[in-house]
C-alpha cells in the first residue's frame, strides 16, 4: 500500500474513533437527561401524594366534626347523608351564615360558595 492510501485509513480510523466518541457521549447525556426526568416525576409524585393526604386528612377531620355535631348522620346512608346536608346548607341561614364568614375572613377556605 502507497503512503496516500495509508494515510487515508489513518485518516478515516481516526474520524471513526471521534465519532464512536461522540456516540457514546450523547449517549451518557441521555442517560443524565433521562435520570433528571425520572428525579423529576418523582418529585412530581411525591408532592401530588402529599396534597392528596392532606386532603384526606382534611376530610376526615371535617367529616369527623359533623359527625361529633350530628352523632346520628353516624347510621345514615351516603345518599341520604348527602341529601340532608345538601338541604341544611342551601336554607337561607346557611347562605347568611357562610357570607357572613366570608366578609369577615379574609381568605375564604378552598371549596368556595354553597
Amino acid at each position: 500500500m502507497d503512503n496516500k492510501v495509508r494515510r487515508d485509513i489513518e485518516k478515516k480510523k481516526e474520524q471513526y474513533r471521534k465519532n464512536v466518541q461522540v456516540v457514546v457521549k450523547a449517549i451518557e447525556e441521555n442517560d443524565i437527561l433521562e435520570k433528571r426526568i425520572q428525579r423529576l416525576e418523582n418529585l412530581d409524585e411525591y408532592y401530588k401524594r402529599g396534597e392528596r393526604a392532606k386532603r384526606a386528612h382534611r376530610l376526615i377531620t371535617k367529616g369527623a366534626a359533623i359527625e361529633h355535631l350530628l352523632p346520628e348522620s353516624k347510621d345514615m346512608e351516603d345518599a341520604d347523608f348527602f341529601q340532608m346536608m345538601q338541604k341544611i346548607l342551601s336554607s337561607a341561614d346557611a347562605k347568611e351564615t357562610w357570607k357572613v364568614y366570608q366578609e369577615t375572613h379574609p381568605h375564604p377556605p378552598e371549596g368556595g360558595d354553597f
